[in-house]
């Protein structure tokens, strides 16, 4: 196992909520640029934040999708 693969900051993502409780898309979007414009290397969703066993497969699928779809080409994305 290489130990080096992943380097530099890689915080857990939460999901992101609009007023009625839903996914959202946007708020995710703004927290993904917020997160890389500081200088994090990749984001861990779905995991270590707990949130996930309380979403449905299609909230954390949503959540999975928004965030792939912002990553810079240097970004790590880590999946659970």
């Amino acid at each position: 196992m290489t130990l080096n693969k992943f380097h530099g900051i890689i915080p857990a993502f939460y999901a992101c909520y609009d007023d009625q409780g839903n996914i959202s898309e946007s708020r995710t979007h703004a927290l993904c640029d917020y997160l890389f414009e500081k200088g994090v290397q990749g984001v861990y969703v779905g995991g270590s934040s707990g949130e996930c066993i309380y979403q449905s497969l299609d909230e954390r699928k949503a959540v999975l999708s928004y965030v792939a779809s912002n990553l810079y080409i240097s970004n790590y994305l880590i999946a659970q």
